[in-house]
């Protein structure tokens, strides 16, 4: 089945999910010389779409109109949402190899809150995305969110605490990961997520920034090679003026010399109590 959203022919190449009420398709423009990949959400279910809409109405007065998504069209009996398409690399999968040390771990913590509180998703849909098949990590240990969830599970009573919470949890289990002795960070989060404390998402980021570990310092021949490559062109640059400046003065000089027999200015390092005209005192 192809897909028309405006002036975009969207081709399925691949079905992530065929759930009980909606498809999540990932589907390629035939329209774009580039062949641009998009995820597709296809609903079919009337009432899980007059849901969605009625969510995310309600989230862009909250957001000031921000949209979570990129084109919103009807396809037959389809209600279709369309978001960009970034490749799976899902953080329950690429964590233990890449993550290896307590301050990157604290780190990823750090980008995923920060990554909840940029997402334009309404609290019900972000609660859907945070499940480990929609977290990923970047190489660069950001993370990121994809759309990839059954919304037979949408319950619009979702709000920022429960949001707050299950992110909670996706920290507890990374940084639970670390041997040896237990970070300060898991166990400040692990105390106050036992009593219910978080109701927020900023409180959360306060609590996993302030408690993590400070980054290890960049050893100094590192910084200083570093500090080279940024600025050697600039280096280079100077030394070849320096050369230039060098290699005119010695011409001038070798001029007066073949002109007048000496340079002027090397008079004045001669000492004049010692040399009188002609004469010279120490001679004498």
């Amino acid at each position: 089945m192809v897909f028309h959203a405006d002036d975009m022919l969207l081709s399925p190449v691949r079905e992530v999910l065929r759930g009980p009420v909606n498809d999540i398709l990932v589907c390629r423009d035939l329209r774009s010389s580039a062949r641009s990949s998009y995820l597709l959400i296809a609903i079919r279910d009337r009432e899980t779409a007059r849901r969605v809409l009625a969510v995310l109405q309600s989230s862009q007065r909250e957001t000031g109109g921000k949209s979570p998504y990129l084109k919103m069209f009807t396809e037959n009996e389809y209600l279709c949402f369309l978001f960009e398409y970034r490749p799976e690399r899902r953080l329950d999968r690429f964590s233990d190899g890449q993550l290896t040390t307590p301050q990157s771990r604290e780190r990823v913590c750090v980008n995923l809150v920060m990554e909840c509180l940029s997402s334009a998703l309404p609290f019900p849909l972000l609660y859907l995305a945070l499940e480990k098949e929609n977290v990923h990590l970047l190489q660069d240990d950001g993370v990121y969110l994809t759309c990839c969830f059954d919304l037979s599970r949408l319950d619009e009573s979702i709000g920022e605490a429960e949001c707050a919470d299950r992110c909670v949890q996706i920290l507890l289990d990374l940084l639970r990961r670390q041997s040896r002795r237990q970070l300060k960070s898991f166990e400040l989060l692990r105390k106050k997520s036992e009593r219910g404390a978080y109701g927020s998402l900023p409180e959360l980021y306060r609590d996993i920034r302030f408690s993590s570990l400070p980054e290890q310092k960049t050893p100094f021949r590192k910084r200083l090679a570093a500090f080279w490559e940024r600025n050697k062109d600039l280096f280079f640059r100077i030394l070849l003026r320096v050369c230039v400046i060098l290699a005119a003065a010695a011409v001038i000089i070798l001029i007066c010399q073949l002109l007048f027999g000496g340079f002027p200015l090397l008079r004045l390092f001669q000492n004049t109590f010692e040399v009188i005209g002609t004469e010279n005192l120490t001679m004498a």
